[in-house]
C-alpha cells in the first residue's frame, strides 16, 4: 500500500508489532530498508536507486511519474515513505551541527504541551521545549530540547526545572489553547514562572503555515543545531513533517522562532 502519515494502517501495525511480516519493495532501493521476510523473500537488489521493476518502469518513466506527483506522493507511492527520504518542508542537509553558540546571543525557550502518559496501545503526544539562540548577525541556534510524555503536575515540574537550568537571561514563551481553560492554564503557568521573562499567546494558522517562514530560514542556511543526544529525534521530526506521528518539536521550534522575531527584539532576515 502507498504510505500517507505515520499514523496510516502500516505505520500503525509496524508501531504496535501487531505479527505481519512487512513486505516493502520501494521503486528505488534503499539498502539501509533492504527487506527480508520470515516467509524466505528477501529484495535482490543491491546498488542504490536500482529499480525494482525497470522493463515496466523505466528511469526516464520513474522521474517523470516523479515529477508529476511533487516529492511526498512519490515518498509515498513509489518509496513507501510517508515523507520523502532527505525532508519535505524540512530537510536534514539544511542544518549544521556547531559544538556552542556564539557570545552575545538572545535566547528564548519555547514551549508546546500536552499532559498524559503512555499506556499499553496509546502512545499520546509529547511536551517538547525547544531552546533557540539569534546571534547578533542573525543565525540562529538550537541549543537546547525537552521532550517527554507526563502528566500535568510532571509538564509543570518539567517547565519550571528547566526555567532554573536556563536563567532569567532566556525567555519562556507559552502557548494559550482556546477557551477559558486555556486561558486560566496559561495564567497559572506564567504565574509560577514568576522572576522570569515568560508569556503565554494563543496559536495563529495552521502547523504548516507557522513553520514556513522556519523553513525559509533553515533552507537559506540560517539554522545550526548545538551537537547533543536530542539531534536524531529533532531531525526526524522535522524532516516528517507535516506526516510525522509527532509534531511537538516542529510545534515549539516554531513558537520560538515568532517569539524571536517579535518586534522589539529585531526581526529575523535571510543572510
Amino acid at each position: 500500500m502507498q504510505r500517507l502519515h505515520e499514523r496510516d494502517l502500516s505505520g500503525v501495525i509496524l508501531a504496535r508489532s501487531l505479527g505481519y511480516d512487512h513486505l516493502m519493495l520501494p521503486m528505488e532501493f534503499e539498502p539501509e530498508r533492504a527487506c527480508a521476510t520470515r516467509i524466505g523473500f528477501s529484495d535482490p537488489r543491491r546498488e542504490p536507486g536500482e529499480l525494482l521493476f525497470p522493463a515496466r518502469f523505466p528511469k526516464h518513466v520513474v522521474e517523470r511519474d516523479t515529477a508529476t506527483m511533487g516529492a511526498y506522493a512519490a515518498a509515498g507511492q513509489y518509496q513507501q515513505r510517508p515523507a520523502p527520504r532527505d525532508g519535505g518542508l524540512f530537510k536534514r542537509g539544511w542544518f549544521t551541527l556547531v559544538r556552542a553558540v556564539p557570545a552575545g546571543c538572545t535566547e528564548v525557550r519555547a514551549w508546546d504541551l500536552a499532559a498524559s502518559v503512555p499506556r499499553p496501545g496509546r502512545q499520546p503526544d509529547y511536551t517538547a521545549g525547544v531552546k533557540l539562540a539569534r546571534s547578533p548577525d542573525g543565525r540562529l541556534y538550537v541549543r537546547d530540547v525537552r521532550r517527554d510524555r507526563l502528566s500535568a503536575g510532571g509538564v509543570e515540574r518539567l517547565i519550571l526545572a528547566t526555567a532554573a537550568e536556563d536563567g532569567p537571561a532566556c525567555r519562556i514563551s507559552l502557548p494559550q489553547d482556546p477557551g477559558q481553560a486555556g486561558k486560566a492554564q496559561a495564567q497559572y503557568l506564567v504565574g509560577r514562572l514568576a522572576g522570569y521573562d515568560a508569556r503565554a499567546s494563543p496559536e495563529s494558522g495552521d502547523k504548516a503555515t507557522r513553520a514556513a517562514p522556519v523553513s525559509a530560514q533553515a533552507e537559506a542556511g540560517n539554522f545550526h543545531l548545538v551537537a547533543g543526544p536530542w539531534n536524531e529525534a529533532f531531525l526526524d521530526e522535522l524532516c516528517t513533517f507535516p506526516n510525522g506521528a509527532f509534531l511537538d518539536q516542529v510545534d515549539a521550534l516554531s513558537r520560538a522562532f515568532s517569539a524571536l522575531a517579535r518586534p522589539g527584539y529585531g526581526l529575523l532576515g535571510v543572510l
